[in-house]
Order: C-alpha cells, then structure tokens, then sequence
C-alpha cells in the first residue's frame, strides 16, 4: 500500500502542474463529470492515497479511476493508473444468490447494504464493498426480509452470499381439509343410522317373540279345529278363533320382518359411514387396525329370523 502524500507534497504538486491553486483550494473535489483539469487530476491523486490509506477502497477507486485519465499529466496519469489496478485487486465483493427462488421472483429481489440498495435483482453480479463489517438486507415480494451481518476482507472478491427465504403466509396445517362430507360430517349420520338400525332390531325382537309365543299357544290351546260351535270340546277351537288369533301372529311376524330389513340396513350403513369417517380423519386413507377393532357386528341366523348386535368403542 502506498503511503498518503504529505501536505507539502500535494501544494508542491499544484505548483509544478502550474495551476498556481494552494492546499485549501486543492481541499475541493472534482464535480461529476468534469473534464480532467491540471488543478483536478492533482486534488484526486493527493485525495485518493488519503481515502486509500484510510480504507475506503471504493472512493478510492473513483478517484484513480479520474486521475488516471490521459488527459492529466503524464505522471499522474501512470501512478493512478498503477494504484487503480492494485486496489481493483483488494476491493472486495460478495455476489448474493438464493437458490430457492425460481427466476422471475429472483428478478424482484432488492439487495440492500448498510441501508442503500445496491442491486435489484439477484442477476449474479458481485457487489463491491469496502473492507469491514456490513448490514445485509435481501427482500423479496411475499417473503421475510433476509437479515444479516457479513465482513468484507480486502482482496477477498466475489464471495458468495446464499439466502433462504421464509414466506410470509401462514404454514400449511399437516390435517386434511375438511370438505362439505368430510369426517366430522360423517358421524352424525352413522350414529343416526346405527339409531335406526337398533330401533329396527328392536322391533324385531319384540314382534318376533311375541309372534312366536302366540303360535305356541294357538297349537297347544287348539290342537284340534271344530266347524261347530256347540259341539266344542276341549282341545278343539272354532275356525274363526283359530284364524282371528292365527292373524295376530303372523301380523307380528311381518312387522317383525320389516324390523329385521329396517335394523341390518341401518347397521350396515352406520358401520360403513364410521368406517370413512375413521379414514378420514386419523389416517386420510385406510383404517388402522385399532380402528377396526373398535367396531364389532355380530349375526346369527334363528328360527323364524335372525339375532344381530354392534358394539362400537369411542
């Protein structure tokens, strides 16, 4: 690194050049875009090894940058030219890059550093810094804004910077969504059917029994069947007695039957509506066998009908 210039040095070079301008005067900066001027190219020669000295590498660079130019004097012109390419060489870098995001949403990325933006979009460029520690901000429309604190060291150049971007939207809950028929919706309707099914086995047992006990006492009380009256005996019953209780029964019976049909459709359809709702709500795809086992139908065929139960665990 090159030692700043004395004071005397840089008064003494405003008067070789002739410009006849003293040290507070050469304290001016050249204006943007100023055409090199015997008085300018000697203010940044002196000031670019002051800010060089001093670390501010990229003010530094600005500075050679114009004095280098052909139109200041001829050594000027080489010493800046020289000094601009060393500290092009120390100037650090870093290029911030986010995998994550596809290349549209990469092209609405603001990179800002110690407040200033210095990029928009994230096009793989590197960004020039001054060496020392910095404040890294990347945003990006829908995402949390990326924070941190990075250090640029001198002669380090194009470090890559990876960010990982959080959305701003809430997470995705892990639980199904539950439609109009999901699980919760289901339920009710098994436990209705299951309602109905045991109303209808009800029935079913009732009727039938009481249908059954009338037969049984309709063959031991008439065994035998007299079309006249006044000669009934014991064990004989008038055939219109005989059909009038023969009609109870079998009244019964078909009631009874009804209940039967009634009670296993309701069983069944409870049982299958359960069965999707457990689908649907703990697994979103097969029962456990746990599940299964919660539920338990039973049937056995009887004379005259049928016995059937369910057991359910909640």
């Amino acid at each position: 690194m090159v030692c700043p210039t004395p004071r005397w040095r840089a008064a003494r070079l405003a008067l070789l050049l002739g410009t006849g301008l003293t040290l507070p005067q050469l304290a001016f900066g050249q204006a943007q875009g100023e055409a090199p001027s015997k008085a300018s190219c000697a203010q940044a020669y002196e000031s670019a090894q002051e800010s060089r000295a001093s670390g501010q590498l990229q003010e530094t660079r600005q500075r050679l940058a114009f004095c280098a130019q052909t139109e200041c004097p001829s050594f000027v012109q080489k010493d800046c030219a020289r000094w601009l390419v060393e500290v092009e060489r120390e100037l650090p870098s870093v290029v911030v890059t986010a995998p994550g995001l596809d290349a549209p949403t990469a092209a609405g990325v603001v990179v800002k550093i110690d407040g200033q933006i210095v990029a928009r979009g994230l096009s793989g460029e590197a960004v020039a810094l001054d060496p020392g520690s910095h404040e890294l901000v990347v945003e990006s429309p829908g995402q949390v804004p990326v924070m941190r604190t990075i250090m640029a060291q001198q002669g380090v150049q194009k470090r890559a910077i990876e960010i990982e971007f959080a959305s701003l939207a809430p997470p995705a809950s892990t639980e199904a969504d539950p439609g109009p028929e999901s699980a919760s919706n289901l339920r009710p309707y098994a436990f209705a059917a299951w309602g109905a099914g045991a109303v209808g086995l009800g029935v079913f047992a009732v009727l039938g029994t009481l249908g059954r006990a009338e037969e049984d006492s309709l063959r031991q009380d008439c065994p035998l069947l007299d079309t006249t009256p006044e000669t009934v005996e014991p064990g004989a019953c008038p055939s219109d007695e005989i059909e009038s209780r023969k009609s109870d029964y079998e009244s019964k019976f078909v009631a009874a039957d009804v209940g039967l049909v009634v009670g296993i459709a309701g069983v069944a359809t409870g049982t299958v509506l359960y069965m999707l709702s457990l689908d649907d709500s703990s697994q979103g795809g097969a029962a456990t066998e746990s599940d299964a086992a919660a539920l338990q139908f039973d049937e056995s065929p009887l004379r005259g009908g049928a016995w059937a139960s369910v057991k359910a665990q909640f």
